[in-house]
């Protein structure tokens, strides 16, 4: 997925491609942040939205479509057209939507622009002979579908005996045509993964979840003052209030947090793959197992509320604690220890703004791995960091994938295994940098043989190592007077 913005937040223009693994590095204030949030809240939208996206446009259409006693004929260059609107429709409602995601101000967005350029080069390639290929396609796996003829002008569907007193231009007519124009609409557009993000915030999500809960005293007070007419407005102003100051990322992570009793009930396809013996057992028990040493201990959710155990993988032995009483790490680790263990569905991208957050470099290099496990289950990772030891440890996996598997089998007491080894082609790394008074994102080069040439560690780890060399020949030069 190729993605164009503008005028995002802090950041004045960029481009970038998703990969397996992603990363932006760079300094602070110059848009990382903006590139994950505006990704995430896109792909949430397109998951979440594209179905009421489409109707509207679709009803637009409708005197366009003939209708006859038994039969609809759609005409071919209508399905381009509508098509053509829906993804129109996309841009300009996701960027009405980008101060709601964002928690901007009214204006702040007007001169925003965010776009898929892989859906604006689809769009591109549809004509007349591909919308008839597709459809042949759909109709194939659809049941619903009642084709009776197909060719360059239009496309015919015959339902005289399919329902009984089937009238034309009634209302099921109009409801078979809308339902048949969404769920191809939807075969056709490409598709994009489920995020899941992991805000900079989520250390605190657990410590002020219960701030942002509306209090149910307040809501009554305040429609006790109102007339009957006037209660619904009331509760929603109160909503707005309470939450419209966080961006969707931030308010997502309170929602799972507030949520976990219902989340632990769930099961992700890597346990899902365990417990059922599946091909890849061995790699999920090692993505499990990794998490568990980063971890450190076992969250429980309890009426009390979130706690944590210390050391405990299945049995508690070193007792618990409230999570507020836990250390920073374990409350940064919450939301992503319960995404592995519960949430996680192959084929989501899993968007993580500082990952090395209140972690030890020892936890940071052993998150590099698991993001390339994770990556190799089936699950893009996309993250933000400013953390040379997760730069180098990814590129100590980039390398890997020169070893045969024994060589790799012979660093075993380095605890590298063959499914950490990444391909270059499949890591894409950005740089956020200023560049002549604009914030964009740079492309960093990537090979097999060196990894990600990220030197935007380089010059203050170098500086700082000057900096050592001249403090210490002062002091030595001092001592020999």
């Amino acid at each position: 997925m190729k993605v164009k913005l503008k005028n995002i937040g802090m950041l004045d223009e960029a481009e970038f491609e998703v990969g397996n693994i992603t990363l932006i590095c760079g300094e602070n204030n110059t848009g990382k942040t903006y590139a994950t949030y505006s990704l995430y809240g896109y792909l949430d939208f397109l998951n979440n939205n594209f179905i009421s996206s489409i109707l509207p446009i679709v009803q637009q259409y409708l005197n366009d479509i003939k209708l006859e006693e038994y039969t609809i004929k759609i005409p071919i260059h209508k399905i381009i057209t509508i098509y053509e609107d829906i993804i129109k429709n996309i841009h300009k409602t996701y960027k009405e939507k980008l101060s709601e995601i964002l928690a901007g101000k009214d204006g702040d967005f007007d001169s925003s622009s965010f776009f898929n350029k892989d859906l604006d080069s689809f769009l591109n390639k549809i004509d007349i002979d591909y919308i008839v290929t597709s459809f042949e396609d759909f109709s194939n796996s659809k049941n619903l579908i009642n084709l009776s003829a197909i060719n360059k002008e239009y496309i015919e569907l015959d339902y005289k005996n399919d329902e009984e007193n089937f009238e034309a231009k009634n209302r099921l007519t109009i409801i078979k045509i809308m339902q048949f124009l969404t769920s191809f609409f939807i075969f056709l557009t490409p598709k994009y993964p489920r995020a899941f993000i992991l805000s900079a915030e989520r250390t605190g999500a657990s410590m002020f979840q219960k701030e942002l809960d509306v209090n149910k005293n307040e809501i009554v007070d305040k429609i006790s003052r109102v007339k009957g007419s006037d209660i619904k407005e009331a509760v929603i102003d109160i909503l707005v209030e309470k939450y419209s100051r966080y961006p969707k990322p931030v308010k997502d992570n309170i929602y799972f947090v507030r949520e976990l009793d219902e989340v632990i009930k769930q099961t992700s396809f890597i346990q899902d793959g365990i417990s059922k013996n599946s091909k890849n057992k061995d790699l999920y028990q090692n993505i499990l197992d990794l998490l568990f040493e980063i971890v450190g201990g076992k969250y429980l959710v309890s009426r009390e509320g979130i706690e944590f155990a210390p050391g405990a993988k299945k049995r508690i032995t070193k007792g618990k604690f409230l999570i507020q009483r836990a250390s920073s790490s374990v409350r940064s680790l919450l939301i992503l220890n319960h995404y592995i263990l519960y949430k996680a569905q192959k084929g989501d991208i899993l968007m993580i703004d500082e990952p090395e957050l209140n972690l030890h470099p020892k936890n940071q290099i052993l998150l590099a791995r698991l993001f390339t496990l994770l990556a190799n289950a089936g699950i893009k990772v996309f993250i933000t960091t400013h953390s040379d030891y997760i730069v180098r440890e990814l590129n100590n996996c980039i390398m890997l994938n020169k070893l045969s598997d024994e060589q790799i089998h012979s660093l075993k007491s380095k605890n590298y295994i063959k499914e950490n080894k990444i391909d270059s082609k499949n890591i894409k790394a950005y740089i956020a940098k200023n560049i002549k008074g604009k914030n964009t994102l740079e492309e960093i080069k990537i090979t097999e043989d060196e990894g990600i040439f990220m030197n935007t560690f380089d010059d203050p780890i170098d500086t700082q190592n000057e900096n050592q060399s001249i403090i210490y020949e002062k002091i030595w030069n001092q001592n020999d007077k």
